[in-house]
């Protein structure tokens, strides 16, 4: 029995499903390798029902690919040319999130915005995904709070798909190397929102989103 033995009260398929992420996030499970349902019960000390629920969620976000034939394995690591399609999508809608949330914020919304900027900048970067796991949940609600903020639920859901993607951009880290100059982009998104600027707001995702690929294929 390794670590991630299961004993906590809560949702048992939660905690199977976060179990399972870790060792995604940190090669205990290599990209590619098959996912055998038994294995990881026995791995985690919980039956099988739970580790199919969980597998099941991990294939919605990607980080698991499942075949009539194979079964369940590990995503392969994500490609230069695929870092440049997730990011290119994201250029589709993010800006345009920036820009309607913008256009409709007040300044308890703005408020919330420098808030989820703080916790960010506070949040631990590493070493290893449980070290930083908390600093990507922080960046990511910034982008869900900004989804939030165009009241549009469709919109919503649309950025909650991107989510195990975009995770995948720090599959196989030892921590997070580039917070500062994320905290800094978010920061130049918020202050289009004290603004009022919409505009400046959707170029500031824009410019934020690029560099995010620059850094990512380095």
């Amino acid at each position: 029995m390794d670590d991630w033995s299961v004993t906590t009260p809560r949702g048992l398929t939660d905690t199977v499903h976060d179990a399972i992420l870790e060792l995604l996030m940190n090669r205990g499970l290599e990209p590619g390798s098959a996912l055998r349902t038994q294995t990881l019960a026995d791995r985690l000390g919980v039956s099988a029902t739970p580790v199919r629920e969980a597998l099941a969620r991990l294939e919605g976000s990607g980080l698991v690919v499942r075949s009539a034939r194979r079964g369940y394995r590990a995503a392969p690591l994500l490609s230069s040319e695929e870092l440049g399609q997730l990011v290119d999508v994201r250029l589709l809608v993010e800006p345009g999130n920036a820009e309607r949330a913008c256009a409709r914020t007040d300044d308890a919304f703005v408020a919330r915005l420098w808030a989820a900027v703080e916790e960010q900048r506070e949040a631990p970067t590493g070493p290893g995904y449980s070290g930083f796991k908390h600093y990507l949940e922080a960046d990511w609600s910034f982008h869900e709070l900004l989804a939030e903020g165009t009241a549009n639920p469709f919109i919503v859901r649309t950025l909650d798909s991107f989510r195990g993607f975009v995770q995948r951009l720090h599959q196989d880290e030892d921590r997070v190397s580039d917070a500062h100059e994320s905290v800094a982009e978010h920061e130049a998104i918020v202050r289009a929102f004290e603004r009022r600027d919409p505009a400046d707001a959707a170029a500031a995702m824009r410019v934020h989103l690029e560099r995010v690929l620059e850094r990512a294929v380095g």
